[in-house]
């Protein structure tokens, strides 16, 4: 089997900026092993400072969550960043199942976010209004941090899929089976994966997918293209050549549709593998 190596992201120099409160979540994260948590994209690798870990957000941070009957509200211990000046954190949160909620962040307080009653999962975007620049020293965008995400849940409720959140996506054609290994689960493709709407996206939606290149490739960056039933291709990703968050914009299609996710390759023979491993993904979801 090819095993890629995971790009983690880079960070800088830690920001001149107040040491991090500290938080009632220990280990490695700021999430607790089986929570029903995962993460998604907008965040930054944990750091730790002053024996206290952290992780970053910078534009969209998005958390999913898994709950079951008693715990069904995420909370999230917050601290504003550098990047907002002198703005107060202020988070627009929107759900994939149509939730949304404005919650003014104060210190040492937690932010509270319910799960639709009628979700299995359901992702949030945490979007934060200010002038998401830069700060001095470092070339991240710093918006704010999470000391603590906690939802009391079991790890179990998150389906053990690349589409895990309740996003109306069912897995068709080609794609190789469902895989875990070192603790991160994906499914491989050599070409055309097939993904259907299960529900009608009525006006133009993001399908987003966690991916990674794969070694038939040949080295050359990944660029994901969409085709619609007739053939025609509707939709392209930006290329990227380590694993990566990737948007692909989609014009409105009714239930059913059935779209092709394929890619450009010299389908290379990958190292003590019988199968064409262009492309691996590890999450698929509509953008909320």
């Amino acid at each position: 089997m090819f095993v890629a190596v995971l790009l983690a992201t880079s960070g800088c120099a830690t920001p001149s900026f107040p040491a991090p409160s500290p938080a009632p979540t220990a280990g490695s994260d700021v999430t607790r092993p089986g929570d029903g948590v995962r993460l998604g994209s907008g965040w930054y690798a944990p750091e730790k400072y002053a024996n206290v870990v952290f992780r970053w957000a910078s534009r969209d941070a998005e958390i999913t969550a898994c709950p079951d009957v008693n715990s069904r509200a995420l909370q999230l211990l917050l601290e504003r960043g550098p990047s907002l000046g002198m703005r107060i954190l202020t988070l627009k949160i929107r759900g994939n199942h149509g939730d949304s909620q404005t919650s003014t962040v104060r210190p040492g307080e937690y932010v509270k976010i319910p799960v639709n009653q009628n979700a299995i999962a359901e992702t949030f975007v945490l979007n934060t209004a200010g002038r998401n620049r830069a700060v001095p020293h470092d070339k991240r965008i710093l918006n704010f941090r999470a000391m603590s995400i906690i939802l009391g849940s079991s790890a179990g409720n998150c389906k053990n899929e690349i589409v895990f959140d309740g996003s109306p996506l069912a897995l068709s054609a080609n794609w190789y089976p469902y895989e875990m290994y070192a603790g991160q689960s994906f499914r491989w493709v050599d070409n055309d994966a097939q993904v259907k709407l299960t529900a009608a996206q009525r006006r133009p939606w993001i399908m987003e997918a966690e991916v990674e290149p794969g070694p038939s490739l040949g080295g050359a960056p990944l660029q994901i293209g969409v085709r619609d039933p007739s053939g025609k291709t509707i939709a392209q990703s930006s290329p990227t050549r380590g694993r990566a968050y990737i948007e692909i914009h989609l014009p409105a299609e009714p239930a059913g549709t059935m779209l092709t996710l394929f890619v450009q390759s010299r389908n290379a023979k990958a190292p003590n593998e019988r199968r064409t491993l262009n492309f691996r993904v590890f999450g698929l979801k509509i953008k909320p």
